[in-house]
């Protein structure tokens, strides 16, 4: 879908910014200065305003890229009520609030709006038929984040059927894509105001997990965590290598509705389930002395859709405000029981 292809961009890689024209500094008219491709690096910066209105909630963002292209950066801003987060990869956040309404936020966009207007944007201008747009818009030099000025891009977008209206903004290294059903944008414009202005880019490997109404604050481990999923109560993160098994991930949990010992009795009676240990008060969580609960998942042979056979060993550290739970395979956690450890500890239940 080409409503993807702006917000997308933002993702994934490091910009090398190097050799290129400022943001918003091509002059159109002369041939001689072709527009800028790359995207500024991007830089910390404060949010406008820290004031939540009722109903929004705080959300951080870290880099999940591996070392050799993490920023050590986050992202950091509000989320309107309604709002839910979908799913993490890369330098990028998603969040969604029912069909056709969505936002994605990255930092270390490969190429400017400009650009991506040029070479994703206009060529479908008034073509007909899917991914059309018209109505576009494009701006090089507007508020984009409270005082910090920017690059902004809308056009209307019909997208596999949908009919939708699209905007993008760009500055200091940080793009934000917002996608509402065509005409409905005027309904979001406070949402939109309250995001941007909260909007602020941090030193920090840590990112938010929001479950059951609660949020707290987590280190992904890098370089395992390859992507976070939230759609489910529980943030999930899938963790390379092995990420095409199901069986190996990393998960929080927050408000659990059963204990651990309750948790240890159902998968005692689990066909694939081996090595069941429940230990009260054998570990920690967040510094805090927690329970421990191990067992083994086995799958003989594989799955329908290709899962792997193999042994996965897990471990779940849990107290009652919240689980965490690490799976690899047994030769894996000689070399990940530290890292594991790590992410129990991080975690500020």
């Amino acid at each position: 879908m080409l409503l993807l292809v702006v917000a997308l961009a933002a993702t994934g890689c490091t910009s090398d910014g190097a050799g290129t024209d400022a943001v918003g500094s091509t002059d159109p008219s002369s041939p001689a200065r072709p527009a800028a491709q790359h995207a500024e690096p991007p830089a910390p910066f404060r949010a406008a305003t820290t004031e939540a209105p009722p109903g929004y909630v705080l959300a951080q963002c870290s880099d999940l890229r591996r070392q050799d292209k993490n920023s050590g950066l986050a992202v950091r801003f509000l989320v309107p009520p309604g709002y839910h987060a979908t799913d993490r990869d890369g330098a990028s956040c998603g969040f969604g609030a029912g069909f056709g309404t969505e936002f994605y936020v990255g930092f270390d966009p490969r190429t400017t709006l400009k650009s991506d207007k040029e070479t994703t944007v206009d060529p479908f201008e008034d073509e007909g038929g899917d991914d059309s747009v018209s109505d576009i818009s494009y701006v090089a030099d507007t508020p984009v984040y409270g005082r910090h000025r920017g690059e902004r891009l809308d056009y209307y977008c019909y997208c596999d059927g949908q009919d939708l209206d699209e905007r993008s903004v760009q500055a200091r290294g940080v793009r934000l894509s917002w996608t509402t059903p065509h005409g409905q944008q005027r309904r979001h414009e406070a949402a939109y105001d309250v995001v941007t202005a909260s909007m602020a880019l941090v030193r920090s490997d840590r990112s938010t997990c929001r479950s059951r109404g609660r949020t707290t604050l987590f280190r992904p481990p890098i370089p395992q965590t390859e992507s976070i999923d939230n759609y489910s109560a529980a943030c999930h993160l899938y963790l390379r290598p092995g990420r095409n098994a199901l069986q190996r991930y990393a998960e929080l949990e927050l408000r659990p509705r059963t204990t651990l010992a309750e948790r240890a009795a159902v998968l005692r009676q689990r066909k694939h389930v081996a090595g069941v240990r429940y230990e009260p008060g054998a570990a920690t969580l967040g510094g805090q002395p927690a329970d421990r609960l191990v067992w083994v998942m086995v799958r003989e042979k594989p799955g329908q859709y290709g899962e792997p056979a193999g042994r996965w060993r897990a471990v779940t550290v849990g107290t009652a405000d919240a689980w965490a739970t690490w799976t690899a395979p047994p030769s894996r956690w000689r070399t990940e029981s530290k890292d594991a450890q790590r992410f129990f500890d991080s975690i500020r239940p």
